[in-house]
């Protein structure tokens, strides 16, 4: 009694001399959330009035202990009354909160146990790491650092599942603390760094002004004094505008400090002052027993042993009771029970989920056993009936090939008169024969494999065999199609050229990679020339066929081993694009035919069939883009063939 008496006369002459503040004021989110609850007629079953009894009680916390206790015991009430359990674990939260505010420690835990038992029954688990990092907060302060920082790390990871950007800020801050606090000031600097910038970016106020303080003490324990009051200053204006007294003591005994250690007594002992009214009209004595701790360490400092014994004395009798050994085992006798409760319920829910596996995977074996003997039962019937179609198989083999040798026999005729008519008709009518020939082959292989199929007459082996066959006649037709199309739309409706600029390597590059397969298939290296990004003009659709056919061509006749070089020259005023191979090369008397404009069937170093359209097509095609087109071969030393087009106009706009 006489420390409070003697502690008020002191607080009297301290108020006086700190009249230049404004009188305590609320602060718009306190004034914006009564607002809220007076134009209520009453709670109702409307979880957000349980909301926000809690956001109030969480705004007085600092500034009023009655308030705060008022808005969370009521909001505690109507929580309960409608069954809103989410607002009842917070509501227990914010009572804990409270009680730690004026030093009933008992209470505090407890709350704090029952807001995570709330939590953890309904799943939530952005309340049940706020629970438990208000939990940490306690073994932190009672020194079990290694139990507070296990816990930090699971609410950490519970943090990042949830996504609580503000909740992930706090941990980051404890973590500082507890780096603090075991003298590891590089990493409690670090922490208060990363927990700043979390709270600055979700624009949380309050949580900067308390993550500042964070990075000051941090700075201040590594001699910086002068940056660490900045970071103070930054906390103690945001607190004094908020009208949040613990803030406002807490910060002024950091100040303090600091000040002190710098040698500068008058401001430090103007911050002591001020953090002791603060601290003492809050009625909070950890922060009254701090706050008299520095106050009579600077009159210590200045010589002044009246005050510094008088401040010592008050440090003394207010100084935290959390720890003192019959409360210290009576709040440690109480986590240890919830401890055990809470170990007890984990191993009553995994016995019965062990349970739980236990007969499912019975059931699942009974079934696997059921689903295995009717499978043996099947493949017993499918075993039978493929033995009987092997036999069948056999009989037929010997038929098949005959079949396959009269199919290459009169493939070989009708080639044979596909090429004379060639000979003896004009351009066009020996084009559309080849066509009929060249696509007839691969159908009348086809239908055939299809009616042995249908049949089952055929060995996986020999499916396999003619699928190959079928492949290779399929993508020449396949080619011829393509370039037919492009030869009759040519013939039929003339020329239709839509100019774009055209990136060359790009285009290369895409065609390239279609030809990719087939020149692995024949051990061809396709290589594409290193140059400048050259840009023609013309038609891209024509461009791509000329390459490809040029491209296609060459694999055809290189061997393995051979090489495809593709690359470009800028010349005055036209791209020159050569296409240059290291195969077999081309007869002169074929070269002559092909500098003719006349169409010659020839085959490839793997049997590849050939006919010559495409090489005119790409003659029309490249003077049709008013370029130039031409080939050069020497027979064994491979091919060249050159196509230009123009450089695009240095006015236009379109680009593909």
């Amino acid at each position: 009694m006489r420390a409070w008496t003697s502690i008020l006369t002191v607080c009297l002459g301290l108020f006086v001399q700190s009249i230049p503040r404004c009188a305590d004021a609320q602060s718009i989110d306190i004034v914006r959330l009564q607002a809220y609850l007076g134009s209520r007629s009453g709670p109702g079953t409307d979880p957000g009035y349980v909301d926000t009894l809690n956001a109030l009680a969480h705004a007085f916390y600092g500034i009023n202990a009655d308030s705060a206790f008022f808005y969370s015991k009521k909001a505690l009430e109507h929580a309960t009354r409608m069954h809103y359990e989410k607002g009842e674990s917070e509501s227990w939260r914010m009572l804990g909160n409270t009680y730690e505010l004026v030093g009933d420690y008992l209470s505090m835990l407890d709350s704090y146990h029952r807001s995570l038992t709330i939590a953890e029954k309904i799943g939530n688990t952005r309340l049940v790491a706020r629970a438990n990092v208000n939990i940490a907060m306690f073994y932190k302060q009672a020194g079990e650092y290694d139990r507070a920082r296990q816990i930090m790390e699971s609410v950490s990871d519970l943090c990042k599942r949830s996504g609580d950007s503000v909740q992930i800020a706090y941990v980051y801050s404890d973590l500082s603390d507890l780096a603090f606090r075991q003298g590891h000031y590089d990493s409690a600097l670090a922490y208060a760094r990363q927990a700043l910038q979390v709270a600055s970016r979700v624009k949380e106020a309050q949580a900067v002004a308390a993550f500042n303080n964070d990075i000051g003490r941090a700075l201040a324990a590594m001699g910086s004094w002068k940056a660490a009051i900045e970071q103070y200053r930054q906390s103690l204006d945001y607190y004094q505008r908020a009208n949040d007294r613990l803030g406002t003591a807490t910060t002024c005994i950091l100040l303090a400090q600091v000040c002190a250690t710098s040698k500068d007594l008058p401001r430090a002992l103007q911050y002591g002052n001020q953090a002791f009214k603060e601290a003492f009209s809050i009625k909070r004595d950890k922060e009254i027993g701090e706050s008299s701790k520095v106050l009579a360490d600077i009159y210590a400092a200045m010589g002044d042993d009246r005050h510094a014994l008088q401040y010592f004395r008050y440090y003394k009798d207010f100084s935290d009771s959390l720890f003192k050994d019959q409360h210290r085992r009576q709040i440690f006798a109480m986590a240890a029970r919830y401890d055990y409760e809470q170990k007890e319920a984990r191993l009553r829910a995994q016995q019965v989920q062990k349970d739980e596996l236990h007969a499912q995977s019975l059931r699942t074996a009974t079934l696997g056993i059921v689903i295995a003997g009717l499978l043996i039962f099947f493949l017993c019937i499918i075993a039978i009936l493929l033995m009987k179609s092997r036999r069948a198989e056999r009989r037929m083999n010997q038929i098949l090939v005959e079949k396959n040798e009269k199919i290459e026999e009169q493939k070989e005729a009708i080639e044979q008169q596909a090429v004379q008519l060639l000979l003896n008709n004009q351009q066009k009518d020996k084009l559309f024969s080849i066509v009929a020939h060249d696509l007839r082959g691969p159908l009348n292989s086809l239908k055939d494999l299809l009616g042995f199929l249908k049949e089952e007459r055929l060995s996986e082996r020999e499916i396999c065999s003619m699928l190959n066959e079928l492949r290779r006649n399929v993508d020449y037709s396949s080619e011829l199609v393509s370039n037919l199309l492009f030869w009759a739309a040519s013939q039929l409706n003339g020329f239709v050229v839509n100019p774009v600029v055209l990136p060359l390597q790009p285009l290369v590059t895409e065609v390239l990679a279609l030809y990719s397969q087939q020149a692995q298939e024949k051990n061809v290296l396709l290589i594409q020339a290193s140059g400048p990004r050259l840009c023609g003009y013309a038609d891209k659709d024509m461009i791509q066929v000329v390459i490809r056919n040029l491209i296609s061509n060459a694999i055809k006749f290189c061997r393995s081993g051979d090489s495809l070089n593709i690359g470009a020259t800028l010349l005055r005023d036209e791209i020159e694009v050569c296409v240059v191979d290291t195969g077999i090369g081309i007869r002169e008397d074929v070269l002559e035919k092909i500098r003719r404009n006349e169409s010659v069937t020839s085959y490839g170093t793997a049997r590849e069939k050939g006919t010559g359209l495409g090489l005119m097509l790409c003659k029309e095609f490249t003077e049709a883009n008013k370029g130039r087109f031409r080939v050069e071969s020497e027979w064994g030393k491979g091919c060249r063939c050159y196509f230009t087009i123009p450089l695009p106009p240095s006015s236009s706009s379109i680009s593909v």
